[in-house]
């Protein structure tokens, strides 16, 4: 009997320190854990304050390489979506994206999780250009609870299939090239990973491409993507072309966003204005880019700080176990 008694207090102390690792274990977010600090992630989201009484859906803004998320978007789209009262945010990656985009993928899942949950649990639409419009691809197929958190995904030239200018730039230069830029090839691991399954059911991705693209090149098979509308601007206006950086304030462009923003689904060609045909730019923050125009001219130099030839590779990065399957 004492033996017993014994036993039972044994098993009622153990008891409340088993459920704490079961409830730890429950409130962990799931897929692959974070190497990021908390700290860092947090120190590059930077939303406005409307997040916190969200009335609308929020957009988080991904910047292409080189550039931060202010300097990409804060005078375009983010000045438009403020003042229609859409919650905005955008994210900065380590080192303006010269490095391995495995680690900047971790800015971008830690975003959408901490969008969702200040809005009241909102889902998040996503607008990112070039590299940036990687990245929440690569996260709802590698993060499981990304898909739930995410309404729609657009991106502008984006290369998804790789991109035959960093075929040609990493296999030029006998010092090597960027992290990132391996990862752009067309042949990388990271482009066959991200491939090898169909975008995720439940969030809505739009490819938005130019056929002139210099960097997302050749431009509408470098931006296709499984599962995605693949939506040139030639395609609502015949004969326009435009050029990979000026993706970002292009009229046509950004009416194929607003499209994928304001239906159910991904965008549709022939919902869009025809009228965008005649106009070169969307709506812009004029005074906002003269203020932005210095750091948009120093981005070179930045990103050389950030990536001087020394930290280049001579190959891509490993992919990371979660990504081998």
């Amino acid at each position: 009997m004492a033996v017993r008694r014994r036993l039972l207090v044994a098993l009622f102390a153990v008891l409340p320190l088993a459920s704490a690792g079961i409830a730890t274990a429950a409130e962990s977010p799931p897929g692959p854990p974070l190497k990021t600090p908390v700290a860092q992630l947090a120190a590059a989201l930077h939303c406005d304050d409307s997040i916190d009484d969200a009335k609308a859906d929020p957009v988080l803004f991904v910047p292409g390489t080189t550039a931060n998320g202010g300097e990409n978007f804060a005078w375009n789209y983010v000045t438009v979506f403020r003042d229609k009262g859409i919650p905005t945010c955008w994210v900065d990656y380590p080192h303006r994206g010269w490095r391995d985009m495995q680690t900047s993928s971790e800015y971008v899942v830690h975003a959408i999780r901490t969008m969702s949950e200040r809005s009241g649990g909102r889902k998040v639409s996503t607008v990112g250009h070039s590299q940036g419009g990687l990245h929440p691809a690569w996260v709802a197929r590698f993060w499981p609870d990304i898909p739930g958190k995410l309404d729609d995904a657009i991106s502008l030239g984006s290369p998804f299939q790789g991109s035959v200018m960093a075929d040609a730039y990493c296999g030029v230069l006998v010092t090597g090239c960027q992290e990132s830029f391996w990862q752009f090839t067309t042949k990388s691991n990271w482009s066959r990973a991200l491939n090898a399954q169909p975008t995720p059911s439940g969030p809505s991705f739009t490819s938005i491409y130019t056929v002139t693209d210099e960097f997302a090149a050749p431009g509408r098979e470098a931006s296709a993507l499984r599962g995605a509308a693949h939506i040139g601007i030639d395609e609502v206006c015949p004969g326009r072309v435009s050029e990979h950086l000026a993706l970002v304030v292009d009229a046509v462009a950004f009416g194929i966003a607003v499209d994928a923003l304001t239906h159910d689904g991904p965008a549709v060609a022939s919902r869009v204005d025809k009228s965008l045909c005649g106009k070169a730019f969307m709506p812009l923050d004029w005074a906002g880019l003269v203020r932005t125009l210095p750091s948009l001219l120093a981005m070179p130099a930045k990103a050389w700080l950030e990536s001087p030839p020394w930290t280049w590779v001579r190959a891509e990065p490993p992919l990371r176990d979660y990504a081998r399957s």
